[in-house]
């Protein structure tokens, strides 16, 4: 299923016509491979699957491999609960933790801790915070041995001060999974791999699996789950879906969210894939949500293309001068953005500045789709 990837070179040329995917330097000199919206389109060859945060260094090499992009029951064709119970090769049902996702680097002979595209964002400081306090000390350290041998450990953070929509007590920093960064194989569905043993030597708390009477069982838990968001299946072959319970998708405030606009505004959160699954669920055709999201990536593709046409423009420019010559566009802070090697902040520009002019308040769905939801 995963493809060897050993530089950046069997991945960028394959997904080079993806607007939507895009590879940002970082001033470390490393590379993160990253969708940045989506629509049906995106995720249509291996390599794209892989542009959830694939990093490499400044020679082109894969220094970390989070988890590749996968769906939720309901969202693809083959993915309905129906097909999946037909299925006689899961290796593993897991908990999915309502958190956020921070993963190892080994850059320059040094452990870096990253979450999707960034090395610094709150929750990298959250992570590095929780694991520099005493008694988790075990997890640095297997965290650099996993790391520097080529692998990737990867954690879901969940803290108070990070909440997604389950209320969190106190901070807990969990193993997912251990991923090779060459061959994309995750280690931990082997239980002869030497990772089993340092999870047992340093401590290292993992993600909770349910171990109850089989996928048909842990399915039949979604309906009378509370305070936890559902289960990732994995399979053999390292593909995987996840399923999320319908109080948390309640909580989640998805079945609301029928117009036009709203289904714009959860795409730029990356939160529209739940809702797909859920309607699918209901028997709701997702036409009109297809149309919206690839309006959507049509219209953000080219703000990126204006933004990265001006930079080339006038990159040879000193910072005054390029401040000057573009301060009148209204793309100006993206440009500038650009110009200072920053993240392009679009999405959150878009969503503050654009999101309503361009998405009206259509409903695509009637009234008994929540309803339906409901019930």
């Amino acid at each position: 299923m995963f493809k060897t990837i050993r530089d950046i070179a069997d991945v960028q040329p394959f997904v080079a016509g993806k607007k939507e995917i895009r590879f940002l330097a970082q001033p470390n000199g490393v590379t993160f491979g990253c969708y940045l919206f989506r629509d049906a389109t995106t995720f249509d060859c291996v390599e794209a699957l892989e542009c959830r945060g694939i990093a490499f260094d400044g020679a082109g090499r894969v220094v970390s491999r989070p988890l590749h992009k996968f769906f939720n029951v309901g969202e693809r064709e083959g993915l309905s609960p129906e097909s999946l119970l037909r299925r006689d090769d899961v290796a593993a049902i897991f908990e999915k933790l309502d958190g956020s996702m921070v993963a190892t680097a080994w850059v320059e002979g040094r452990l870096l801790w990253r979450t999707k595209k960034s090395f610094d964002a709150g929750v990298v400081k959250l992570a590095e915070a929780f694991v520099a306090q005493a008694g988790n000390e075990g997890i640095e350290r297997f965290a650099r041995e996993v790391a520097s041998r080529g692998m990737t450990a990867i954690f879901e953070l969940t803290h108070p001060e990070a909440r997604i929509v389950v209320a969190q007590e106190e901070a807990a920093f969990r193993l997912l999974h251990v991923r090779d960064n060459l061959t994309g194989a995750y280690v931990l569905l082997d239980p002869e791999h030497v990772v089993h043993q340092w999870i047992g030597d340093y401590g290292v708390p993992v993600a909770p699996r349910y171990e109850g009477a089989g996928l048909a069982g842990a399915l039949e838990t979604l309906a009378g789950m509370e305070g936890r968001e559902g289960y990732v299946i994995q399979f053999r072959s390292g593909d995987m879906v996840k399923v999320k319970c319908p109080w948390y998708l309640r909580l989640h405030r998805s079945i609301t969210f029928l117009r036009e606009r709203d289904i714009a505004w959860l795409a730029i959160h990356e939160e529209l894939d739940d809702v797909k699954g859920a309607l699918v669920e209901v028997g709701i055709d997702l036409t009109g949500v297809l149309e919206v999201e690839a309006r959507l990536k049509g219209i953000l593709a080219g703000l990126l293309d204006e933004v990265e046409g001006i930079y080339e423009r006038d990159r040879e420019l000193d910072r005054k001068s390029f401040a000057v010559a573009n301060r009148t566009h209204p793309l100006f802070g993206l440009v500038m953005q650009r110009y200072s090697g920053k993240e392009v902040q679009l999405l959150e520009w878009y969503g503050r500045t654009r999101l309503k002019e361009d998405f009206g308040l259509r409903v695509l769905a009637g009234e008994a789709v929540a309803e339906a939801m409901e019930g």
